[in-house]
C-alpha cells in the first residue's frame, strides 16, 4: 500500500482537511476502508480518495513549524495515515 497526501487546506466554511490516496490495495481491502472509515472516502481507478477533516487545533498543516519543513510535515503525515490503515485494515480479519 502507498499513502500519498492529494491536497490540504481550508474550505470556505472554514473546516480543515487533507485529502488522502491510498492505492495498491486488493479489492476486498479497498471496499473495506471505502465502507468502514470516517469521513469522505471514494474509490477512483483502482485508488481510495478520503477526504479527512480537522478542528483547526487538530490540523497537521496549521503549525509555524509546517510551513518551515512543509515537505517533512507531508512525509510523516503519509506515514501517519499509512499506519492508520494498517491497523484499520487489522480489524478487517
Amino acid at each position: 500500500m502507498k499513502v500519498k497526501v492529494e491536497d490540504y487546506g481550508i474550505t470556505e466554511d472554514e473546516m480543515h482537511y487533507v485529502t488522502y490516496r491510498a492505492s495498491d490495495l486488493d479489492e476486498k481491502s479497498l471496499n473495506y476502508l471505502n465502507n468502514n472509515l470516517e469521513g469522505d472516502t471514494i474509490l477512483e481507478n483502482g485508488d481510495l480518495i478520503m477526504n479527512i477533516y480537522y478542528s483547526k487545533k487538530f490540523f497537521p498543516f496549521g503549525s509555524d513549524d509546517a510551513k518551515f519543513n512543509l515537505d517533512d510535515f507531508i512525509k510523516r503525515e503519509e506515514i501517519e495515515m499509512f499506519y492508520f490503515l494498517i491497523g484499520f485494515l487489522e480489524d478487517m480479519k
